[in-house]
């Protein structure tokens, strides 16, 4: 029974260091004989045991080979603990780089933090003058000069200015007059709240003298400056023409700064001069407004004699400069130059002088609009002849109804040599037939034929006769009632323009946006203030086009009426792109009705009528969008939408059905991948061809001659289209039999067919108001029995199996590309777009 009984595993021994197989057999006889009692061991017993005494000797010299093998390759590789070292040696190094990195970005942060606060805005007039107000111990009064006002205010603080608290809102200083010096400083009140305001040296001393044994009396923003230091400055500057829309410049700063206007602001009740200008975006320097007053508008020709310069007066106040927000973050910006007009005591100036260094000269004059003795009011002065000593006597000019019911048109300034004098004429005479009184345009750089136009305008030289009238066209309803289309006629009045130069010097689009144009769209706001009931903001390839009205007067009453919101300040149009890249209209060369070829040329060279196709979707409000404005609701205009109303004030999107702009103008991003976006054909402009294209016609061939303009380009006659000629043509296929069987017929009665033809006619031109569309005509045949050939109304019929063509048209061969199938979308009369099929 012991025999039977298997010998037990024993695991293999692991292959370590070189162990003795006596030692290893000992062990395996104890066990064995402790298992079995001291019993002999059997056959088997002895064979499992010499078995593993084998297995021992055979690995044991493959033990000794990896002993040699790792003790030799331990000179040539690296252990893991000197891995380990080295790894942890380039992580120290890159850390140490990190920390170095580090340090060095904050020095040179700090570097830079420390070079804004001592050197930059740093003046030659400011100081670092320490002096105590008052005596006992006041208060320490010192600090640096040059802090920058705030680029962004609310409109609220031009209306507030009479409000004490304005002071403590605005970084302004005082001024110390010593040694015949003017030093600014900051100035900080008894009770520790800091004081924006002006301290003066008074005269002699007394128990309020500080440091210099003076009184300095404490004299806050806005108002003017005392009598005794006004005396001490600059008089005024004979010699010099006052200017109104002109660049002068401000002598005495370290950036550029420019002014252009002056405008005297009294809307809410406050009395503000309120100067456009250009100067630096971020941390304007501070300036001065000098106040003159005089007998008259213009100098004296005695400017030497004593008489003379006792006749003016002036007076000086702290300027505020606040950043108009549109700038683009460029380094220069338009700004408004703030001037309370506080009384008592002053009144309002005749003249206005920007100036940073008081006892410098001015280097600039401006004669202040919207006054009571501005000229364009001169025709409604009173009577008034007691008034106080300074103070114009005049009429205030008209607000709210009194305002004429004229519409303006503000154009930005035109560079780049710009001369497309047919375009001038077509973008004056359109807006002419909307009801546009007058243009505003500034003069960068003007082409010769483009300066003559606008000259002859201003100077009225160009006829101003209009006979030639409109069909309104007709909705389907009115076309199946028979009803007679509306005549449209305009009670012409020849627009005036106004042409200012524009010689800002300042590099366009590195140092400001686009010539100052922010500059020039807030002169022309606060220009036609008063003047014109409103204002349309556009560029020139921008035209407003109502709809359903035919004036742009038309639609503002309407838009009154219907939404009846008091409060409206603006009326915003949504922008359309009409792509020049899309293919010319056909009908713009077919001419107007009972016109001759030169009418025609006229016609086939209008951007308005030439390019009826736009782009299907529309630009949301304020982005691309243009506004017609009231002046009087504006306080800072923008390009796309007003930045800054009066307060109450708002502005009305004006629905996409009433009027949309239309943009005229190339890919906005190059190239021509504009033209694949859906696009729709809109003809709302031709309800205007015939008195345009008479308004334009008149006026090119009255100023042909004066200002040698260019020969128009002769009128392209298309080439005949198969379509639209009645030719008869039929298709014939190899196994076509040549059998009257395998002819075509027309569904239908031919005789029935054609009232139908007449009717999807009459459908289609009320689609497109009653102009016809060449490309969306298509010829029909129509066969009759037995051969015979019947032609109605130049519609084709084939008599026979032999197929008749035109030199013209040809079968394409098989590389020819074929034609693209586009849906294609146009407006109807009630501005539903209906869908069709076109082949390019």
């Amino acid at each position: 029974m012991l025999n039977s009984r298997s010998p037990p595993q024993y695991k293999q021994q692991s292959p370590g260091g070189s162990v003795g197989s006596a030692s290893s057999t000992s062990q395996l006889l104890g066990h064995y004989q402790s298992a079995y009692g001291q019993q002999v061991h059997s056959h088997a017993c002895y064979q499992h045991q010499l078995q593993q005494q084998q297995q021992q000797q055979q690995l044991q010299p493959h033990q000794q080979k990896q002993q040699h093998h790792h003790h030799h390759g331990s000179r040539t590789s690296l252990t893991p603990t000197m891995k380990r070292g080295k790894k942890q040696w380039g992580t120290r190094e890159r850390s140490g780089m990190s920390f170095l990195i580090v340090i060095t970005f904050f020095a040179v942060f700090g570097l830079i933090i420390l070079t804004e606060v001592f050197m930059i805005d740093e003046r030659t007039h400011s100081g670092m003058l320490a002096m105590r107000a008052g005596g006992g111990g006041g208060a320490s009064l010192g600090g640096r000069m040059g802090d920058s006002m705030p680029d962004y205010d609310n409109v609220k603080d031009d209306y507030d200015l009479l409000d004490a608290s304005i002071l403590s809102d605005n970084k302004l200083g005082f001024v110390q007059l010593r040694d015949n010096k003017l030093k600014i400083q900051e100035a900080a009140g008894a009770d520790g709240q800091r004081l924006a305001g002006m301290l003066l040296n008074g005269g002699g001393g007394g128990g309020g003298a500080g440091a210099f044994g003076v009184n300095v009396p404490l004299i806050p923003w806005g108002q003017v400056l005392p009598d005794k230091v006004e005396e001490t400055l600059p008089h005024f500057p004979f010699g010099t023409r006052p200017i109104d829309g002109a660049w002068q410049v401000v002598n005495g700063t370290r950036f550029k700064f420019f002014v252009y206007s002056a405008y005297f602001d009294r809307r809410e009740g406050a009395r503000l001069v309120r100067v456009v200008g250009a100067t630096k975006t971020r941390g304007p320097e501070r300036v001065w407004c000098r106040f003159w007053y005089g007998p008259s508008a213009g100098n004296g020709t005695d400017a030497g004699s004593s008489t003379a310069r006792a006749k003016y007066s002036s007076a000086t106040v702290m300027a505020r400069v606040k950043i108009i927000r549109e700038n683009w973050n460029l380094k220069y910006s338009a700004c408004f130059i703030l001037c309370p007009v506080r009384t008592p005591p002053l009144s309002v100036p005749h003249f206005v002088s920007v100036v940073s260094r008081l006892r410098a000269p001015p280097g600039n004059l401006l004669t202040l609009r919207n006054t009571d003795q501005d000229a364009d009011f001169a025709a409604s002065r009173a009577r008034n002849s007691s008034a106080k000593k300074g103070s114009p006597v005049g009429h205030p000019p008209p607000s709210g109804d009194n305002i004429p019911d004229r519409i303006a048109v503000c154009v930005k300034p035109l560079h780049f040599n710009y001369d497309q004098a047919l375009y001038l004429m077509e973008y004056l005479e359109f807006y002419a037939l909307l009801g546009v009184s007058h243009f505003t345009f500034y003069n960068h750089t003007l082409g010769p034929h483009a300066s003559c136009v606008l000259e002859n305008y201003q100077k009225g030289l160009v006829p101003g006769n209009l006979t030639a009238h409109d069909l309104e066209a007709l909705t389907p309803a009115e076309a199946a009632n028979n009803a007679t289309p509306r005549v449209l006629r305009t009670q012409y009045q020849r627009p005036t323009v106004s042409i200012l130069p524009w010689n800002l010097r300042m590099r366009s689009q590195k140092e400001i946006r686009t010539e100052g144009l922010f500059a020039a769209l807030n002169d022309c706001l606060y220009r036609t203030m008063y003047r014109y009931k409103y204002l349309a903001l556009v560029d020139l390839d921008e035209f407003i086009v109502p709809r359903y009205s035919d004036t742009l007067n038309e639609l503002i009453g309407s838009l009154n009426q219907r939404f009846r919101n008091r409060n409206t300040g603006a009326y915003s149009f949504q922008n359309a792109f009409y792509y020049l890249q899309f293919a010319d209209d056909s009908l713009a060369s077919s001419g107007i009705e009972g016109g001759n070829d030169q009418l025609a040329r006229v016609r086939a060279n209008l951007v308005t009528q030439r390019k009826t196709r736009r782009r299907y979707k529309l630009h949301p409000q304020k982005q691309r969008s243009k506004y017609i404005c009231k002046p009087e609701a504006v306080v800072e205009a923008g390009n796309h939408f007003v930045w800054e109303f009066a307060p109450g004030k708002g502005s009305l999107n004006v629905p996409p059905k009433e009027a949309i702009l239309q943009h005229y103008r190339v890919c906005e991003f190059g190239g021509n991948d504009c033209i694949k976006a859906p696009s729709i054909v809109d003809r709302t402009t031709t309800k205007y061809v015939n008195r345009l294209v008479q308004r334009v016609d008149a006026v090119y061939r009255h100023l042909r001659q004066r200002c040698d303009l260019p020969a128009l380009p002769p009128l392209l006659k298309t080439k005949e289209n198969p379509q639209e000629k009645p030719v008869e043509i039929t298709k014939k296929k190899p196994e076509e039999n040549t059998n009257d069987k395998t002819k075509e017929k027309p569904k239908g009665n031919p005789k029935l067919l054609e009232p139908k033809r007449k009717l999807g006619a009459t459908t289609n031109e009320s689609l497109i108001k009653g102009v016809a569309t060449a490309t969306a005509t298509t010829t029909t045949k129509a066969t009759t029995k037995g051969g015979a050939t019947k032609q109605q109304q130049s519609i084709p019929v084939t008599t026979s199996t032999k197929t008749t063509t035109t030199p013209k048209q040809s079968i394409p061969s098989a590389n020819v590309r074929k034609k693209r199938k586009l849906i294609v979308f146009e407006i109807n009369d009630l501005g539903v777009p209906v869908a069709r099929v076109e082949y390019q």
